[in-house]
């Protein structure tokens, strides 16, 4: 009787979830069927650990690629941050899409922000950015991780016209964190990509180049506890906000289940705040940051100080124990030294430390340290913390729907049980690495799918960031002067349109540029000005692809405080003269939802 009222609890379960499963399909439709002219395939695999890939070769999975190596980590090791620094574009706004901004003094984002597609994500040719998608990965593990491969496989072979094909699959991680089989994950994944190899030679008389990358590993901590950071911050007399108005408060730049996030607090409260949460039971470490160039590591009672000098690729790093030995690097140093492999003072390059702790407790510490406080997001915190394994953090709306299943391990933290991604290929021998480089190893991924050549769409940016963006078309010492007159901190609205879009409004076509509070008025909300342009008054970038305009000449600015507006980009066409046309004259061609801070200011991130 017992197993009959499973059966049918079973069965009226897998039905509802139905619809769900139909729904998990790519974001992104492919083209009409060309000849698949691509020659290499990256598969960007969340969260699959290096230490699974080694297993399941020593079963026998994965014969026709080379030896996989060690993808370190950025710090937090989480997805969003990790992503844009593997594939060179530009850091989040967070370190997750539900994050704490320091421009606006608050916590920013809604639920389903946190499943929305973003840069990373809408580079890759097919990704799966659907909210369905990441629902049912999280409800139907196994099932959506394998279909995700199956339909990279499909999708691929109708691809044509671009040498290098990139796919995104979340599903890997969304079944470690919910206890899956991820062995009958990668055998799947061995047999379909043996498949698409065969198949692949069939039809273009060659062998196809298959690169795999993951960009953290998984705890396994299946059993791992609950760590009670707010309660423990709470009897110390400091409150969790959404915003930081007095030394008492701390916001968290973190939503979901992980172990390793960001501490924000008010400048005189960071290194208490920090040494509140190194003496909890089951944090590993803490570091923050003193000034651009020191930073402090502290675990339990021991100390150490981490300085950095130099920028970019020529930055070098210097790990000096204070009191104790926090990261457990007494004999590396002692190698290193040995080696004359630092400097006279103890500094050594990222490419040193990589070499020298890639198979350590925490691996390349130092350098994952300061970029994670400065670097690898748009509001980096003051406080970073790694948990150990025994232990893991619940924040925000999306633990919420992570408890929906059974847990499984997670990562986030320093460690290398967290950070040890895999970079695996079919065609080349490969070297342990770091997120910031590791494209380096493959041509730079210069080759990643540009969206807005398909849609149209319009953000927000800066001067600065416009110049640092290796993806804008504003990019470099190229920037306009229009642009580089203004100061960095100025808010730039880019407008980019795809190429059908500039085609049909032509050259001549003028911008509605439509602002409305975001609230229940008509409309969308209700109106609070609108501004009418040339497309030609705009800065046009080198490729007249994208069009920037600061918002103060748009007249975006100030705005109420604290407050949430739509800003809608409509098109006037003005064809050419002698030019038949036909069809609507107006299009709304994109559309933005944009904060203000404390001074009515528009927030960029």
């Amino acid at each position: 009787m017992h197993s009959a009222t499973r059966l049918i609890k079973t069965s009226v379960f897998h039905l509802l979830l139905f619809p769900l499963a139909l729904a998990c399909v790519p974001w992104r439709r492919a083209p009409p069927l060309e000849p698949p002219v691509a020659n290499r395939l990256v598969l960007a695999l969340d969260g699959v650990d290096y230490r699974d890939i080694v297993d399941a070769r020593a079963r026998g999975l994965f014969a026709g690629f080379r030896e996989p190596s060690r993808l370190i980590s950025t710090f937090p090791s989480i997805s969003d941050v990790s992503w844009h620094d593997i594939m060179g574009v530009q850091p989040p706004p967070g370190y997750q899409r539900i994050f704490y901004s320091a421009r606006q003094n608050a916590v920013v984002g809604e639920l389903f922000d946190a499943i929305k597609p973003i840069e990373y994500e809408r580079r890759m040719d097919f990704a799966f950015g659907t909210k369905l998608h990441h629902l049912g990965a999280y409800l139907m593990s196994n099932q959506v991780a394998r279909n995700e491969v199956d339909a990279d496989v499909k999708e691929f072979l109708k691809r044509g016209g671009r040498p290098t094909v990139y796919a995104y699959n979340v599903g890997p991680d969304a079944l470690q964190h919910t206890r899956g089989a991820l062995d009958k994950y990668l055998a799947h994944l061995d047999r379909k990509l043996a498949e698409l190899q065969r198949t692949y030679r069939t039809r273009t008389g060659r062998d196809l180049e298959i690169l795999i990358l993951s960009d953290h590993g998984h705890n396994r901590a299946s059993s791992a506890g609950f760590l009670p950071v707010v309660e423990a911050l709470e009897q110390q007399g400091f409150h969790t906000f959404r915003s930081l108005r007095d030394p008492t408060d701390v916001a968290f730049s973190v939503d979901g289940v992980t172990t390793g996030f960001g501490v924000f607090a008010h400048p005189d409260s960071v290194a208490r705040v920090a040494s509140l949460l190194a003496a909890l039971d089951g944090v590993a470490v803490v570091s923050w940051r003193e000034s651009d160039t020191r930073y402090f590591v502290r675990s339990d009672s021991a100390l150490a100080e981490v300085t950095t000098r130099g920028r970019g690729d020529s930055a070098v790093f210097r790990y000096h124990a204070l009191r104790g030995d926090p990261l457990h690097y007494a004999s590396v140093l002692a190698r290193m030294q040995h080696d004359r492999d630092v400097s006279p003072d103890g500094f050594a390059s990222t490419a040193t430390w990589l070499r020298y702790t890639s198979g350590e407790l925490f691996p390349v510490a130092p350098p994952r340290i300061v970029r994670g406080h400065t670097a690898i997001t748009l509001n980096p915190a003051p406080i970073l913390v790694s948990l150990d394994d025994k232990m893991r953090v619940g924040l925000g709306a999306v633990s919420v729907a992570n408890r929906m299943r059974p847990l499984g391990g997670t990562h986030g933290a320093l460690s290398a049980t967290n950070s040890l991604g895999v970079i695996m290929t079919n065609f080349v021998d490969t070297h342990d690495d770091v997120t910031s480089s590791v494209r380096h190893q493959f041509g730079g991924f210069d080759d990643l799918h540009d969206p807005a050549t398909h849609a149209s769409s319009l953000r927000l940016s800066t001067t600065s960031m416009l110049r640092a963006d290796r993806w804008s078309s504003f990019h470099g010492d190229e920037t306009p002067a229009a642009l580089s007159a203004l100061p960095d901190t100025e808010p730039l609205f880019v407008l980019s349109l795809s190429d059908a879009d500039r085609r049909w409004a032509g050259a001549a076509a003028r911008v509605l540029v439509d602002l409305r509070r975001q609230d229940r008025g008509a409309n969308g909300g209700t109106a609070v000005s609108n501004s009418y342009w040339a497309l030609a008054q705009w800065t046009a970038s080198r490729d007249g692809r994208a069009f920037a305009m600061s918002a103060s000449r748009l007249k975006l600015a100030p705005l109420e405080p604290s407050s949430a507006f739509v800003v809608r980009v409509v098109i006037d066409r003005v064809p050419d003269p002698g030019v038949e046309t036909r069809g609507a004259a107006s299009k709304m061609v994109a559309s933005l939802i944009v904060r203000t801070d404390a001074r009515g200011a528009v927030a960029i991130y």
